[in-house]
């Protein structure tokens, strides 16, 4: 026997397991190194300069040459850290801000921990008053070593290698972070690595990129020299910022209109009482209703499928704000299925003393305790009464009693901003697919013709004299509530009666209707109305139009040769009897769907 002493925890065990951090990305790792800088420049009279730089080198793979990011550093011009700052600053867990209840930083394991979940080895030089330290974390010598200290602090100064990519002028006191080994970073190419970063860095500190309090750079060098810089721009979620990443228009006008005012709610944990704000925005509804007009020489099929839609689809959710950087997107409120949600904008902001009510993680990458939550779920998990879920929350003091207001507030506020996003299809939609010919009606048309064969709509459509078209086409758009007065819809009309397209296609609220969808005949035509009251179009046709694979021109297209078939019909018996079996059909799809929708 020996009396030599056993480690609980190898060192090697744990820094590879702790490379595993849970950190989603590169671009996540890379914000927790934003927020010490941002942090480190609270007290500075002026704007805190923070630059991400790739150095990119050529390797050889499967005998090709490949560029590929080498390094990845992060300079900023903020307040730097002392040799014993400095020294704590790579251990895990010695952060100097630990336990902090105001700031963006707290857990004390930004710097080490996000580092390795990229590298192997992180290099830190920082300086005050001119006077530079530099110190390192290699996991490979300290894994081979079996060490589980780190050397103290060494004089030093930063790199000529850096010191000719930094742009801004540097100051009396600053840090510069070096990832080197580069063994799980995801994007290996500068391009993909900071189209990534921005959207997601550029949403996270929106707020400091917005008053000018912080500016982040991203560049990238090759043994050539400069091959890419750009500015981070502010992501703003709530479309509701100025000068952002949005596509033109809307990086220099706001996207959304606010809903409400903004929400206040006061909750008082530990004794002590704080303050938690909600707003909501929504889409104008101008742009919903006239897209194209705000893009030259292109049709788009729907909103969701300019280029606005598509960047409002990649903010999709509740932004989470703490201490005035954003944690996560959270869709635990989103209906996932429905590409109209892109069209509200929500945002909850509080303090860093609230992270145990709000669950926010070491990595600050998300708040775990806040979704969606009721009285329902909380009755079923302590196994007690629902009316009696409030007071025992309440009882035991428990922060689950704060989710629970927070989350029926948003979810009163969504319902009335989904009913608002209701409104704004109804009336505009039979305008945007009247005054638009779309691909459904094209194909149907086209086939119509090539058959050759004559139906009832077109024996009425050889009787009608211009004048009985045209009335007729008006009477039946005044069925759907669409006025005749309007000129925008008068030139639909004119348009509808000089060519000889066979199909028009819309949708319309046929309240009481059980029907899915109708079939007329005006001017000759076939007009396929899709009942937007019926659960089908609720449930189904309402998403598949936000989309923009096409899919529901394949729904059109199936209504539009069951009219086709009608028309063609010659037995006025049969016909009828058709138009039964349609209205059945929508009876019982209505009674199974809303049976499976219980």
């Amino acid at each position: 026997m020996t009396n030599k002493e056993q480690k609980i925890f190898p060192i090697s065990l744990v820094l590879e397991s702790m490379k595993d951090s849970g950190y989603k990305d590169a671009a996540h790792a890379v914000a927790e190194l934003i927020d010490n800088s941002i942090q480190a420049g609270e007290e500075l009279q002026y704007p805190v300069e923070v630059e991400l730089i790739c150095i990119e080198e050529n390797n050889f793979l499967n005998d090709r040459q490949s560029r590929q990011i080498h390094k990845i550093a992060v300079y900023d011009n903020a307040s730097g850290m002392s040799p014993d700052v400095l020294h704590k600053a790579l251990a895990f867990g010695e952060g100097t801000r630990r336990g902090a209840n105001q700031g963006i930083g707290k857990f004390g394991m930004g710097l080490p921990n996000a580092s390795i979940s990229q590298c192997s080895r992180v290099d830190v030089w920082s300086w005050q008053n001119n006077e530079c330290y530099h110190a390192y974390l290699d996991l490979n010598e300290l894994m081979q070593s079996g060490n589980d200290t780190l050397p103290f602090p060494l004089l030093s100064s930063v790199p000529k290698e850096w010191i000719g990519r930094i742009k801004g002028a540097t100051r009396d006191s600053g840090t510069l972070i070096v990832w080197s080994e580069l063994d799980r970073l995801k994007w290996k190419r500068h391009r993909a690595f900071f189209l990534n970063t921005e959207f997601i860095v550029g949403r996270m500190y929106r707020y400091f990129l917005n008053n000018n309090s912080c500016s982040i750079r991203m560049a990238a060098y090759s043994s050539d020299g400069e091959i890419f810089e750009e500015y981070v721009k502010p992501n703003d979620p709530l479309y509701r910022m100025l000068g952002t990443n949005t596509p033109a228009p809307f990086d220099h006008k706001a996207g959304f209109v606010d809903f409400g005012d903004e929400e206040e709610i006061t909750i008082k944990h530990r004794g002590h009482e704080h303050k938690v704000y909600l707003r909501f925005s929504v889409a104008d509804q101008e742009f919903r209703k006239n897209f194209n007009l705000y893009y030259d020489g292109t049709n788009y099929k729907n909103p969701g499928s300019t280029p606005f839609g598509k960047h409002c689809q990649k903010n999709l959710g509740i932004s989470v704000v703490r201490s005035g950087r954003e944690l996560e997107l959270n869709n635990t409120f989103n209906i996932q299925y429905d590409p109209v949600e892109r069209w509200w904008g929500a945002e909850i902001r509080f303090e860093a003393a609230l992270d145990d009510v709000f669950g926010v993680t070491n990595n600050k990458q998300a708040a775990t305790a806040f979704k969606q939550t009721s009285t329902d779920d909380i009755s079923i998990e302590e196994e007690i009464g629902k009316s009696e879920v409030k007071n025992y929350l309440r009882d035991q003091q428990d922060p689950r009693l704060h989710i629970i207001e927070i989350s029926e507030l948003i979810s009163s506020k969504l319902h009335a901003i989904r009913g608002e996003l209701t409104k704004q299809r109804e009336g505009a939609r039979a305008k945007q697919e009247n005054s638009v010919k779309n691909a459904a009606e094209i194909a149907a048309s086209e086939t119509a013709k090539k058959d050759g064969l004559e139906g009832e709509s077109d024996r009425k459509g050889a009787e009608l004299s211009p004048e009985e078209k045209e009335r007729e086409l008006l009477a039946e758009l005044a069925k759907y509530g669409v006025s005749p007065d309007d000129d925008e819809i008068k030139q639909v009309i004119q348009t509808a009666l000089n060519n000889d397209d066979k199909f028009i296609i819309s949708t319309s609220d046929m309240r009481g209707a059980d029907i899915i969808f109708d079939v007329t005949q005006p001017a000759g035509k076939l007009k396929v109305t899709i009942n937007e009251s019926h659960t089908v179009y609720k449930n189904l046709i309402s998403h598949l139009e936000e989309s923009e694979d096409g899919s529901v021109d394949i729904v059109k297209l199936l209504f539009a040769s069951w009219a086709l078939m009608e028309d063609r019909e010659q037995d006025v018996r049969m016909r009828d009897q058709l138009l039964e079996i349609r209205k059945e059909w929508g009876q019982y799809a209505k009674k199974m769907l809303n049976e499976y929708l219980k």
